[in-house]
């Protein structure tokens, strides 16, 4: 049986138990597929997963700054390119041959305009059965979140980036 996950919220995490998910399902000897939406294509984690023979992690498309930075063609463009990447996802896991995918960051996408909501939805509705579905990313839609089995908010009480602390390489990338 197949099940959505969604890690959401404004606490640091998010992704991080996604990734502890991936490794627990490759670990007991399913295949995993990682993508990450509106990153670069050089967070750590990223090192790891590709080090374990179940994960296939996925380049494609990416960004270079984030979405409030571009300007009206960089977005369109960036619409392109998920749609595309999104597309190309959904074309891979029709084969079968993955058990859980990753789609970090997703909301934000949606967020941003760049993946349309209704055609997440409509691949939610009809994704491969058995096939485990993990999203991540801050205000999840309400109908996201109808049709997750699994939804784990992640609530920051404090961060170091409040005292002026920038991301740092190994905790936060």
């Amino acid at each position: 049986m197949g099940l959505v996950h969604i890690y959401c919220g404004d606490g640091k995490g998010k992704t991080t138990s996604a990734v502890g998910l991936a490794v627990r399902c490759a670990g007991s000897g399913s295949r995993v597929l990682f993508y990450q939406f509106m990153k670069p294509e050089t967070s750590s984690e990223r090192k790891v997963l590709e080090q374990i023979p179940e994960v296939t992690v996925l380049s494609g498309y990416t960004i270079s700054k984030f979405s409030f930075a571009m300007t009206d063609e960089e977005k369109a463009e960036a619409a392109v390119g998920y749609q595309k990447q999104f597309a190309d996802i959904v074309q891979l896991l029709e084969k079968g041959e993955y058990q859980m995918v990753i789609l970090d960051e997703i909301m934000s996408c949606i967020n941003c305009g760049f993946l349309p909501l209704e055609a997440v939805l409509d691949w939610l509705k009809n994704r491969p059965d058995g096939l485990e579905v993990v999203m991540t990313g801050r205000d999840p839609a309400p109908c996201l979140v109808e049709c997750a089995d699994y939804v784990s908010e992640i609530r920051k009480q404090k961060h170091p980036f409040d005292n002026g602390v920038g991301a740092r390489k190994g905790i936060e990338f």
